[in-house]
């Protein structure tokens, strides 16, 4: 009601509240003899009558209560969000009525279909929204996690709304037979939130629940775990043991779409043909990778620093390094048959590639050996090292050690001539050329995954080859040997 509105009912009702009685006394008086003498009475200053300042008070009131009513029911009063991996929040009026809801991606407008929540009570559009959820499979026994975020400059009341949601959600997924996990929170909107959230596509709740992660574990990256399920990004935290006060988790993340841990272990085991009794400071965490999740295995063995990423769901190698150097005395060592159907080795697919070239490790001036992948499948050990002025370049069959393919390249420079090991009098070092590489791409190390420095030479030139990935961004740099220049450098976004 506007004041227009309220103007005109006023004047209404003091118009009504006392009507002129004249004409009714006269009807009532019946025929009169003589003449009626009008007169004036005396002019007194015009009140209103009792009854119609009454009258025009209830109007008031009613008008000052409809007035405050329609604030109530139309104000914002909380900011409800829901992540799973659709992500859309909720005005919620001091009612618990919905005002409006928001996607902020595909699948949220997908879970959302054709549902108008506006004017509907919040329990039930929450239910709503669970349930579409179970039905378009975002929720299910591998999937299992969701996080509410309750936004009120009343802390009291939202951490009550904050509770009421837990319980009416885990009261839905009693009722689906769903062994859920929900991660609630209260937040607090910032610029820097929003940012964030508006960068990603996701929640201002999501932001900040992956803030949260990221502050306790500095190897972890929004860019990486923005893409994530609540399901994953929960693992993660799990498996590092992260734990913060301002989030409450009732139930357990699902594991059940993944490898366990242990088989983790015995892939990266296998793949570097090393027994578990060899290893010291085993690590297994659960990290993510270009959007796709992975166990981070790590260990040590005869000096040696291994670090793996084994494929959560298929139990494959993702990628791997190794820092130390080349171990002719793990196990697997030497060229198997194959026959058990695990993996030969790093070490021994290495030892089949220089057995082939007649060549000693000795002799070589850097050595790498790898899984090479297609499509996410593995293909082959890719070996390449370089002797003298010749470069070698191998592809080893997984299980057997057999040699699949050679070729060697000859530089026509004197053996003097080969690449310099790092630290080698007027050369810069892997460390460096890393450095200088990161520092041109405006990026730390913490940000970056996959790295790889490998030393080279191009037309006489001594150069160390860098490559790393920034999220879905691949980094290729080379950078002179000597001096530290960048030579070349090129970036792209993986498919």
């Amino acid at each position: 009601m506007d004041e227009r509105e309220l103007e005109q009912r006023l004047r209404t009702a003091v118009e009504h509240a006392a009507p002129d009685p004249l004409d009714r006394i006269l009807a009532a008086c019946g025929p009169q003899a003589g003449t009626v003498l009008p007169f004036e009475a005396p002019k007194k200053k015009r009140r209103w009558a009792p009854l119609a300042v009454a009258a025009a008070l209830v109007v008031m009131c009613c008008g000052a209560f409809g007035i405050s009513s329609w604030r109530g029911a139309n104000a914002v009063d909380s900011v409800v969000m829901l992540d799973v991996n659709p992500s859309l929040s909720m005005e919620v009026s001091a009612q618990e009525r919905v005002l409006s809801v928001t996607p902020f991606n595909q699948d949220a407008e997908t879970i959302l279909g054709d549902m108008d929540l506006t004017g509907t009570d919040l329990d039930v559009a929450v239910n709503a929204l669970i349930g579409s959820m179970l039905q378009n499979g975002y929720l299910s026994d591998i999937q299992n996690a969701i996080l509410v975020s309750v936004e009120n400059q009343d802390a009291a009341k939202s951490a009550q709304l904050q509770q009421h949601l837990t319980d009416t959600i885990n009261s839905v997924f009693q009722g689906g037979s769903l062994e859920g996990a929900v991660l609630s929170q209260t937040v607090t909107e910032s610029a820097d939130l929003n940012a964030l959230a508006q960068q990603y596509g996701i929640s201002v709740g999501k932001a900040s629940l992956i803030q949260e992660v990221i502050a306790q574990d500095s190897t972890l990256t929004f860019a990486s775990l923005a893409p994530l399920s609540v399901n994953e990004i929960a693992l993660i935290a799990e498996s590092r043991h992260l734990a913060t006060q301002s989030v409450t988790q009732t139930g357990t993340a699902s594991t059940k779409a993944y490898i366990t841990a242990e088989e983790a272990k015995n892939a990266a085991l296998a793949h570097a043909g090393i027994a578990e009794s060899s290893v010291a400071q085993l690590e297994i965490e659960f990290d993510s990778e270009d959007g796709l999740m992975v166990y981070e295995v790590e260990f040590y063995a005869s000096g040696t620093e291994y670090d793996y990423d084994i494929n959560a769901r298929t139990g494959e190698v993702v990628n791997f390094s190794r820092e130390g150097g080349i171990s002719g005395g793990t196990t697997g060592g030497s060229v198997t048959s194959g026959s058990s159907g695990s993996y030969i080795g790093e070490a021994a697919a290495t030892a089949a590639a220089l057995t082939h070239a007649g060549v000693s490790e000795a002799d070589t001036a850097y050595l790498r050996c790898w899984v090479e992948h297609d499509d996410g499948r593995a293909e082959c050990y890719e070996v390449e090292f370089l002797a003298g002025a010749t470069e070698y370049q191998y592809e080893i069959d997984l299980y057997t050690g057999a040699v699949l393919k050679s070729e060697r390249e000859s530089h026509g420079v004197p053996a003097s001539g080969s690449v310099p090991a790092s630290g080698s009098s007027g050369v810069i070092g892997e460390a460096a050329a890393k450095s200088a590489a990161l520092s041109h791409a405006g990026v730390s190390e913490s940000d970056v995954s996959r790295i790889q420095v490998e030393p080279d030479r191009d037309d006489g030139r001594t150069l160390y080859e860098v490559e790393f990935h920034v999220g879905r961004t691949e980094y290729s740099y080379e950078i002179d040997a000597s001096s530290g220049a960048i030579l070349k450098a090129e970036q792209e976004l993986d498919d």
